[in-house]
């Protein structure tokens, strides 16, 4: 999810999020990461000069990743946080803010785990993914109003 800068031009991405918002006044978005993504494998490990599309492409993960050495865990760990990324992204874009904070319009974040046929979901108030056969909500529903430990409200 490419982050929003208000230019124009041909932006796919933005297009289709201002279609889906704008136009099409969608309910939810769901951000879908999976186990064993390609993708993720390839921004730690690095893709042939050639491919210099891709390489821009995949610096948008840069932000997910872990500093560490690649491994079956850190993957995962870092699948989850490109999910958990996108979502915060896609509250840059004022169309999507906007319908948000008006309960117009929820986002969910999802992993699913390809070995196991299940999707985790995040969990807001527990800041974690959880599988959905067990998680008390279906992902991170409309955006509410952040709460500190001590009962600050935290708003943008």
């Amino acid at each position: 999810m490419p982050p929003y800068d208000g230019s124009h031009g041909l932006h796919g991405t933005t297009a289709a999020i201002e279609f889906a918002v704008l136009t099409l006044e969608v309910e939810r978005i769901v951000v879908c990461g999976h186990s064993h993504c390609g993708a993720i494998r390839a921004a730690y490990e690095g893709v042939p000069d050639e491919a210099i599309n891709l390489k821009e492409w995949l610096k948008l993960a840069s932000e997910a990743l872990l500093p560490v050495r690649a491994c079956p865990e850190a993957l995962r760990r870092t699948e989850q946080r490109a999910v958990v990324l996108q979502l915060e992204r896609l509250m840059e874009y004022p169309m999507v803010k906007r319908q948000v904070e008006a309960r117009k319009l929820s986002l969910y974040g999802w992993h699913y785990v390809i070995e196991d046929g299940e999707i985790h979901v995040f969990d807001a108030a527990q800041l974690a993914f959880v599988p959905a056969s067990v998680a008390s909500t279906p992902g991170t529903g409309p955006y509410r109003e952040y709460v500190e430990h001590d009962g600050q409200i935290l708003c943008d």
